[in-house]
């Protein structure tokens, strides 16, 4: 019986990390969209108006605790990360280049917060990692180079800084998820730099916005309710549930989970070379994650 109930809790937690994997990989598609008639900042500070909303109701309801006077400066610096600094930059690299070139730039994202853990907390990591990391980095940068006719664009290093900003906020918020649930870090997050969301906001609210097209109002809620709130409900979940070794490896789909998206939400035509190296820069993460 015990068993059959363990099985079970493994199943739900891998299918509560599948559907955040599936949220994540739609936010480049779904910028991509709303940058039609948006412009990077405003699409940045309105999804975190609406995710802070949702944060305040799950907040109330759940009678969680606030934050401990410690934990705001870690929840407001993960958050700055999180919420603006990576929206922000992956926005305005996506303006000059399609979401599938975004896809594989940011496919390195967990070797450089696994990079990151090791600098920031001196947790060791074995030769290979580094040599997964070198690999992953420079199958990006070739991928970059063929893509743009042997230079990199200021839109690589847009999405470079995108990928910087995140995985900082997300070796921050995972220290503190140690502690705290992973729900609640991200709420407080938001929550706490909601003054900010709402004054950018208004500042940079665009004339005639109710008569933009449904597609890009559909992106901006989009992004806002799952990729920013409900995608990290049920990621922190299924780890929890499941495990952060088991369960993490679900992330090796959000690449080829993004491809897809792309292909479905806007129409983007994948060619094949774009699929060798996504499959390319998937090992090596992959193998940086086993070799760490």
């Amino acid at each position: 019986m015990f068993n059959v109930l363990k099985e079970h809790r493994i199943i739900y937690a891998y299918l509560l990390g599948f559907v955040g994997v599936l949220c994540f990989a739609a936010t480049l598609p779904l910028t991509t969209i709303a940058l039609n008639d948006f412009s990077p900042t405003f699409i940045t500070v309105i999804r975190a108006v609406i995710a802070g909303l949702a944060a305040c109701l799950w907040v109330f309801f759940s009678s969680s605790g606030r934050p401990r006077r410690d934990e705001i400066k870690p929840l407001v610096v993960s958050g700055l990360g999180l919420v603006f600094g990576f929206p922000l930059a992956m926005a305005i690299g996506l303006q000059s280049v399609p979401s599938y070139h975004g896809a594989v730039v940011l496919g390195i994202l967990p070797l450089v917060t696994a990079g990151l853990s090791v600098i920031v907390y001196g947790y060791r990591a074995r030769l290979g990692f580094w040599v997964c990391a070198v690999v992953g980095t420079s199958l990006v940068v070739v991928f970059t180079l063929r893509e743009q006719d042997g230079s990199m664009s200021w839109a690589d290093l847009w999405l470079v800084l995108a990928a910087l900003m995140a995985s900082s906020g997300y070796v921050i918020a995972g220290n503190l998820a140690k502690q705290r649930p992973g729900p609640w870090v991200i709420c407080w997050s938001l929550i706490l730099l909601s003054p900010i969301s709402v004054m950018a906001t208004v500042l940079v609210w665009p004339d005639f916005f109710w008569v933009r097209p449904d597609s890009s109002l559909m992106a901006l809620l989009a992004l806002g309710l799952f990729s920013m709130f409900f995608g990290f409900f049920a990621w922190n979940t299924g780890l929890a549930l499941g495990g952060i070794a088991e369960v993490g490896q679900v992330q090796l789909l959000q690449l080829f989970l993004t491809l897809i998206w792309g292909s479905i939400l806007i129409g983007e035509v994948v060619t094949i070379d774009v699929w060798v190296f996504a499959v390319l820069v998937a090992a090596t993460v992959y193998l940086g994650r086993r070799l760490s």
